[in-house]
């Protein structure tokens, strides 16, 4: 913040009039927006970051990569889509592959054109999700902090500078849920239509996003304001033209080897083991290893417990929401103060918005709501095991629903209270963010 504010006071000396940001908009937009200028250098440097880390060596090179780079080298040498093994590639949908093919015709290596993929990815999901940080939020201070929170966030970073296709799926999902978001809050046929573009690119990307497409259908469908027969015809739109491209593949794939998606065999896990395996990996993101055996060693040096174990991991996390608890009440109670001093009990608060709905961030919720049961109850009958990286489409929707709350909470405006308290409130409660970030890098 003390960076950012500097630079708003060397800008002043070049500001430029207002008149002259209207009629110079697509020039002059960024320059006239600080924020907007904020996010584009960070995706930038978030681009930069992958590059220069993949520079010496290239893309770190994974089981799955290798089925994607031999069936693109194939495909180039005109062997058919077929992976190393000489056997049709059926296990992944075939857009990233199809990409580094396409690399391959104007002249660029498919390994290292897998890393700009990859880097142009993980820089284009700062900047659209900085975006819609910027139009959906008030607190300046909060969108900032959750745009430093995702472009430092190590589990993204560390799949974008790998030749995999989790960074483009993460992109594309987000990209759909916030054109669809913009639909059902704003309404527009052109908002729908990329909605549905996106959500087949997604789905012809990774075969989860077929969770993409369900969600958006059942969006459409319950969505209050048209009749119901509006309501089905945009369902019927946006469920055709986005699925249309993945039915092709799984037809393809039908017609080859009578499977949809190849051969899978799961491990048969229980309900309970993986709903476990997801909280496993929910805790390792929000609070590693690393920090709990810091605070367990912290916690024995103060009451002389013994090592953490799992009770001692649920006695910190007790600890850490009775702090949270104290800090709500806090904030609360100087709300409260603040509503009733000098003019006693005033009965009219001016709430921007005046309710705690999801709002624009309904598809995002939805979408993790989704995708997380097709993990628990459907992944474990096709893979071995639920890979943390499986789970980190839901990272991004999690984060801007939990943003978006906590700035309807800060957006309530009481006498007493400045606008500067509450960026820095904003600011202080994503530190966290930043810090674990941190301890997992």
């Amino acid at each position: 913040m003390i960076v950012f504010n500097k630079f708003m006071r060397m800008r002043g000396k070049f500001t430029l009039s207002a008149a002259k940001c209207s009629a110079f908009r697509w020039i002059t937009r960024f320059w006239c927006d600080p924020f907007a200028l904020f996010i584009v250098v960070l995706a930038g440097l978030g681009t930069a970051h992958i590059l220069i880390r993949t520079a010496p060596y290239g893309a770190v090179v994974e089981t799955d990569s290798t089925h994607f780079l031999s069936t693109a080298l194939n495909f180039l040498a005109g062997e058919g889509w077929r992976d190393f093994q000489n056997v049709p590639l059926i296990s992944w949908p075939p857009l990233f592959p199809l990409l580094l093919a396409a690399s391959g015709w104007v002249g660029i290596e498919p390994l290292a054109a897998g890393r700009f993929i990859n880097a142009t990815a993980f820089g284009l999901t700062i900047l659209v999700a900085g975006a819609w940080l910027r139009s959906n939020l008030q607190a300046r201070g909060l969108a900032l902090a959750a745009s430093g929170v995702i472009a430092a966030f190590p589990p993204l970073s560390e799949l974008a500078s790998s030749l995999m296709t989790e960074a483009l799926f993460v992109l594309l999902t987000l990209l759909a849920l916030i054109q669809l978001a913009s639909f059902l809050h704003r309404g527009g046929r052109r908002a729908l239509l990329l909605g549905a573009v996106f959500t087949a690119l997604a789905a012809v990307t990774r075969y989860p996003g077929v969770v993409l497409i369900g969600t958006g259908v059942l969006l459409l469908l319950v969505r209050r304001t048209p009749r119901l027969a509006a309501r089905l015809k945009d369902a019927v739109v946006f469920g055709a033209i986005s699925s249309m491209p993945l039915a092709g593949v799984l037809t393809r794939n039908w017609a080859i080897s009578e499977t949809l998606t190849g051969g899978r065999s799961g491990a048969g896990r229980s309900l309970s083991d993986s709903l476990s395996r997801v909280v496993d990996v929910f805790r390792e993101w929000m609070m590693p290893q690393d920090a709990l055996d810091g605070l367990g060693y912290l916690l024995w040096r103060v009451t002389g417990l013994g090592p953490p174990d799992g009770l001692g991991y649920l006695l910190l996390a007790t600890i850490g929401l009775v702090v949270v608890a104290l800090a709500a009440a806090v904030v609360v109670a100087g709300r409260w103060a603040g509503r009733t001093e000098g003019t006693g009990v005033r009965e009219r608060l001016d709430r921007r918005p005046r309710s705690f709905g999801l709002g624009p961030a309904l598809p995002f919720g939805g979408f993790a709501l989704a995708y997380l049961l097709f993990m628990v109850a459907i992944v474990p009958l096709v893979e071995p095991i639920i890979r943390d990286r499986f789970l980190l489409p839901v990272y991004m929707p999690l984060l801007l629903v939990a943003v978006f709350l906590l700035d309807r909470f800060l957006s309530i405006e009481v006498a007493g209270w400045r606008a500067g308290g509450q960026v820095g409130l904003a600011s202080l409660v994503l530190l966290g963010g930043l810090v674990h970030t941190g301890f997992s890098a």
